[in-house]
């Protein structure tokens, strides 16, 4: 699983050492995540935007992940993408 995780880092520009998940068993939902961030984030950003602190969840995307889910990320990509909320604020 390790290996799933560095390929779609790799293929979002993410750096595979800034990443990391607390539970195992989150490898999927975390995959689901980026693709859902690739829909509003260019690729090239994508590493910093993850794990940059953002207004909206109080914590970085990566931590909200670790910590809650997913669940308040993807609410946040969808302001994003209605363009209620900034990419980075």
């Amino acid at each position: 699983m390790t290996q799933m995780v560095q390929s779609v880092a790799r293929a979002r520009m993410i750096s595979p050492s800034s990443i990391i998940i607390k539970d195992k068993e989150e490898i999927i939902p975390f995959i689901n995540m980026v693709n859902e961030i690739s829909k509003v984030v260019e690729d090239e950003f994508m590493g910093d935007w993850i794990t940059t602190h953002h207004n909206f969840l109080n914590k970085t995307p990566l931590d909200e992940f670790n910590e809650s889910g997913v669940d308040r990320v993807i609410d946040l990509l969808s302001l994003i993408d209605i363009d209620e909320a900034d990419i980075i604020d």
